[in-house]
């Protein structure tokens, strides 16, 4: 008899098991492959973009125009900031420990150098009366931005956001549903207005925005109808929220332009000697306030932070008045944002006298025994010792360094409130813009107008006697180089807490004349 030979069942079962293993191993290092290749992705991605930022800042940077300002405004918030409020609100990034710092600093300043408007590409004037299409100087603007991507045109109005009752929309607004829609629109076009829900997004999908800002001649300002089509206006009359260049503003009253803020218009019909007048200390007023109150908002109630300006991913349509809200998106990512600054020895060295023997202030003297100092949002305000960077304010650098009878370098060439704000001994210059209960805290260095004459001459003086040197209570000599770090993020989120990348730039110097 002839028998059938077949695989028992035992064998088939160990074949089975063997198979099994073989795909689970397998399937394990295609996942291993698939997941390296993934981050491997995402990290160029984010490197891709790092470097776009870094040519773009740099660029922007050499063309620093030191006639007009630059300010350095630091924003520390609490991971959980808007627990404090509503326990039921998320952390700002869960990827991080609810007592994390989240760093949205601000970067102001202006730039040399010929530019085109966004909104008017091409060889197309402004306006119908042939206004200038481009200007040879910039106000340029860095820093997170806001976004309301669900805040759609109706028709020809377009509305844009003007606040929450007890504050501006920034980057970390949380807007609860229980009590419905709190943030306050207005059409920019056609008048009207209406209330949305302001939440923001979570910090890994902030924006990173570069707003720049012609000031340039548009032609025809706010020129609102043409061929009786509603094309709104070409430009801003203002950086400021003046309604015209020869208006005067009380301090509390002065802000940013709202049309630029919301990033309708990347024009403003001034020039810097608008801009200087509009900010001269008026009253009781200070250079540093008026310029902090035009460039982020009053100091006070307001909080001076309704400086963040609208920056979109996508534009709400594709009328060119929606696609300039995304024009200013510099990086789609962008989790965290800082800015430091640092002096190099010798910075602010003026004579103060013109004896024989002349005398010297010898300006900043670090000590040669630490590192280069770097100074922002200081580190004993930050509660985390990982998130510690080696950040003092000069208040702090002053008191800490020339102590004790020991003098590890000589002075400042100003007293740090120049500088910091007018702060009494011991008092770190930082302020908390809605009080110490709410985890936001704020730093601002301004370095105004006046970055290298630190002294009056008095002419009253005989033939045969020295001049009389008195010193200006508005010298602020500029930064010698600034730190920008930043946490990128990729869309997917594949980097968990995304890659930080830090960034020193040279300031270049004015020329010697």
């Amino acid at each position: 008899m002839r028998h059938s030979r077949a695989f028992t069942m035992v064998e088939l079962m160990v074949a089975v098991s063997l198979l099994i293993v073989v795909i689970a191993a397998t399937s394990r290092i295609f996942s291993t492959a698939s997941r390296v290749a993934s981050l491997g992705e995402a990290n160029t991605n984010v490197l891709q973009e790092t470097g776009a930022i870094e040519r773009q800042l740099r660029s922007d940077i050499s063309r620093l125009d030191r006639d007009g300002i630059f300010v350095i405004q630091c924003v520390a918030v609490q991971n959980s900031v808007n627990q404090a409020a509503n326990p039921s609100a998320p952390l700002l990034d869960p990827s991080r420990r609810p007592d994390a710092i989240i760093r949205a600093d601000q970067l102001l300043f202006f730039a040399k150098g010929a530019q085109d408007t966004a909104r008017f590409q091409g060889g197309q004037d402004l306006g119908p009366t042939s206004g200038m299409a481009r200007s040879g100087i910039s106000r340029i603007l860095y820093g997170h931005g806001v976004q309301l991507p669900e805040l759609l045109p109706n028709g020809a109005q377009r509305p844009d956001p003007i606040g929450f009752d007890d504050g501006p929309l920034v980057p970390w607004s949380f807007d609860a549903l229980s009590d419905g829609p709190s943030l306050d629109y207005q059409y920019w076009i056609g008048g009207g207005s209406g209330r949305t829900n302001g939440t923001q997004p979570e910090a890994r999908d902030w924006t990173l925005a570069r707003q720049a800002v012609l000031l340039a001649d548009d032609g025809n300002i706010k020129t609102l109808y043409q061929s009786g089509a509603s094309y709104g206006p070409n430009s801003a009359v203002s950086l400021f929220n003046q309604a015209n260049l020869y208006a005067p503003l009380a301090d509390n009253a002065l802000a940013p332009n709202a049309d630029i803020v919301n990033s309708r218009v990347d024009v403003a019909a001034s020039n810097l000697d608008d801009i200087r007048r509009t900010l001269a200390p008026a009253g009781n007023a200070n250079w540093r306030t008026r310029i902090i109150n035009g460039c982020f908002g009053p100091l006070g109630g307001y909080g001076q932070l309704g400086g963040y300006v609208r920056s979109e991913k996508r534009a709400p349509s594709m009328d060119r008045q929606d696609v300039m809200l995304t024009t200013p998106t510099l990086a789609s990512n962008c989790s965290s944002f800082m800015v430091d600054w640092t002096w190099a020895p010798g910075v602010g060295a003026t004579l103060v006298s013109t004896d024989p023997v002349a005398v010297y202030a010898p300006g900043f003297t670090p000590s040669g025994l630490f590192p280069t100092p770097w100074f922002g949002f200081p580190d004993p305000m930050i509660p985390l010792l990982e998130e510690k960077r080696g950040v003092t304010t000069l208040t702090d650098y002053e008191r800490d360094y020339v102590s004790g009878g020991v003098s590890l370098f000589v002075h400042t060439p100003i007293l740090p409130p120049k500088i910091e704000g007018d702060f009494g001994p011991g008092v770190t210059p930082v302020a908390w813009p809605f009080g110490t209960g709410v985890p936001i805290a704020v730093y601002t260095a301004v370095f105004g107008f006046n970055g290298d004459k630190a002294y009056f001459e008095s002419l009253e003086s005989g033939p045969s006697q020295s001049p009389v040197l008195t010193r200006r209570s508005d010298f602020t000599p500029w930064p010698t180089a600034i730190r920008v770090t930043m946490t990128l993020n990729d869309p997917e989120k594949r980097l968990e807490q995304g890659k930080t990348v830090q960034l020193v730039i040279e300031l270049p110097q004015r020329p010697v004349s």
